[in-house]
């Protein structure tokens, strides 16, 4: 069904000249559902990256140069 189903109307949070922060509930239409999907996605895409790179163990590197060959002298 997804985040959005059944919703007909956005609460967003608006800046005002003078007296500070204004919510405002506007219409949802197919773009700014869309729009919204998409910065969703965006984010669950973050968030799987950041766990994933948490919960990795660090990987531990031996010795950079004992795993270079020699070269060849001619």
């Amino acid at each position: 069904m997804g985040p959005f189903w059944g919703t007909r109307a956005m609460e967003i949070v608006k800046k005002t000249g003078s007296s500070g922060l204004l919510w405002k509930r506007i219409k949802l239409t197919t773009t700014r559902k869309a729009n919204a999907k998409k910065r969703l996605h965006r984010l669950w895409q973050n968030e799987a990256v950041l766990k994933a790179c948490a919960d990795q163990p660090s990987l531990r590197i031996s010795s950079p140069v004992a795993d270079i060959p020699a070269e060849k002298e001619s």
